[in-house]
């Protein structure tokens, strides 16, 4: 389940589905939504933080077949994406190809 909305993310916590936030949003370690989403979820829980130039973010966005927004949009957006600084969250390189991602991604999550 891919969800955008914040209270989307909360529903589908309770409804028992396993969800994937995905995208750039604003939060910070003691962001009032985070705590509460690791919270309704407190086991297994991951925040994963892709650190690459707006450049790389556009060519990667480039290669989505259904793109969920505009390139346009995509560099307005990009200026908010950082780390949240929170103690599970992990950086990952722009360095790092898509089996390196995917790798660390599995090997931390357990998939």
């Amino acid at each position: 389940m891919v969800v955008i909305d914040r209270s989307n993310v909360l529903i589908g916590l309770r409804l028992g589905f396993d969800v994937i936030f995905d995208g750039n949003f604003t939060a910070s370690a003691n962001d009032p939504f985070l705590e509460k989403l690791l919270a309704a979820h407190p086991e297994e829980n991951y925040v994963f933080y892709l650190d690459a130039t707006l450049n790389e973010t556009l060519k990667r966005h480039e290669t989505k077949a259904n793109p969920r927004i505009s390139t346009d949009k995509m560099k307005e957006v990009y200026k908010f994406a950082s780390p949240t600084g929170h103690e599970k969250e992990v950086t990952i390189p722009e360095s790092s190809s898509l089996e390196q991602t995917v790798e660390q991604i599995a090997r931390i999550t357990g998939i």
